[in-house]
């Protein structure tokens, strides 16, 4: 019952990320745009992104996972899908902002990676 639970409250802020940043897509004109627009757009193509992603690692994990347990790929694929669109909005920021370049694109993709290789060689607290 927890998963699907998880899954619905995933599902559901995904939903309204997703419209969050269809609304400030179509009602904000960047030109004319202050700070507040900005981290409007930013956070809610975010949320949406890290949604979308989870949803969609999620199920491949599940397809490709077949005699694993469900419950065990959910956390990992939140955590992989929020740090793919950290990253992915860090970068069309930065361009957005006209202040990307190669060297500072490949840092934050190489961040990403090492975060994400620093949490799977973790293990969990034993009690």
């Amino acid at each position: 019952m927890t998963l699907i639970r998880n899954l619905f409250f995933l599902f559901s802020i995904t939903i309204f990320g997703l419209a969050a940043f269809i609304l400030a897509l179509y009602n904000y004109n960047p030109s004319t745009a202050d700070t507040k627009i900005f981290i409007d757009f930013y956070s809610s193509l975010f949320v949406a992104l890290a949604g979308i992603l989870s949803l969609v690692i999620y199920f491949v994990k599940m397809k490709l996972a077949k005699n694993e347990t469900i419950f065990a790929i959910f956390w990992p694929s939140i955590r992989q899908s929020m740090l793919i669109s950290a990253g992915l909005t860090a970068l069309l920021a930065l361009k957005g902002f006209k202040i990307l370049d190669w060297l500072t694109g490949i840092s934050i993709i190489v961040i990403a990676i090492l975060l994400e290789l620093f949490f799977q060689t973790k293990k969990g607290k034993v009690k």
